[in-house]
């Protein structure tokens, strides 16, 4: 299977192929106790084995699924206030998500734990609440 056009990776590539980062914009569903990044038309999960987002075919029903469910981590959204490239916002952003992880002890793109769920949206909000200050601190507004 081939992609139409995206920004990232799209460009009429096929599967399989590897990204060391997402694009910044991703947003993650969940389908049979996996996550899915999805960001411009792509679809991508990690690969452990080459350490790396690899470009994959949706699950049949994930498409459909897509229009109408709310991605699992929701968006900060950011304004470059340095005039930075998007290169450098998906380096910062990556980065901070990575420092986030580090810092809450919890990571959005695992699998939700159901025994734990106050302790999951205290650690949600955590998450957020670094990533957001790690932003800040690179100049970035954060709304």
């Amino acid at each position: 299977g081939w992609y139409g056009g995206g920004f990232y990776g799209g460009w009429g590539a096929g599967y399989g192929l590897l990204f060391a980062t997402l694009p910044w914009y991703y947003d993650t569903y969940w389908w049979n106790g996996a996550p899915y990044y999805y960001a411009d038309d792509v679809y991508y999960q990690w690969n452990s084995d080459s350490a790396g987002y690899e470009t994959v075919p949706p699950p049949a029903g994930l498409a459909d699924q897509i229009k109408t469910q709310t991605p699992v981590d929701p968006e900060l959204f950011t304004y470059p206030k340095g005039g930075q490239t998007q290169e450098q916002q998906a380096r910062d952003r990556s980065e901070c998500r990575l420092w986030a992880v580090t810092v809450a002890g919890f990571d959005p793109t695992s699998a939700p734990k159901t025994s734990a769920t106050a302790d999951s949206a205290r650690q949600r909000a955590d998450y957020l609440r670094a990533e957001r200050a790690c932003l800040e601190g690179r100049n970035y507004s954060v709304g």
